[in-house]
């Protein structure tokens, strides 16, 4: 019975994830910064989900997602204020 609700609860999260991952591109093609946002949820999520299935090559791809995520949004933040990025 465990291991049904595990296999629910990676589904879920797979889920979810790809809809922040969809909503986040959505944003990022307007050019809203809620878009970092939403990837650094989508690509929290991927990581969950590839530690929970045992897919360690995404955990590590997910983990830079993340850290490139920062840097973005720290390059638009930088560009907004009117610094050069």
């Amino acid at each position: 019975m465990l291991i049904l609700q595990m296999e629910g609860c990676k589904m879920l999260i797979s889920y979810i994830a790809a809809i922040f991952s969809l909503t986040g591109i959505w944003f990022n093609i307007r050019k809203n910064p809620i878009c970092w946002f939403l990837f650094m949820a989508s690509d929290s999520l991927w990581f969950t989900y590839s530690i929970f299935t045992h897919q360690w090559a995404i955990s590590i791809t997910h983990t830079f997602f993340v850290a490139a995520n920062f840097y973005g949004m720290y390059m638009w933040s930088k560009a907004k204020n009117g610094k050069d990025a």
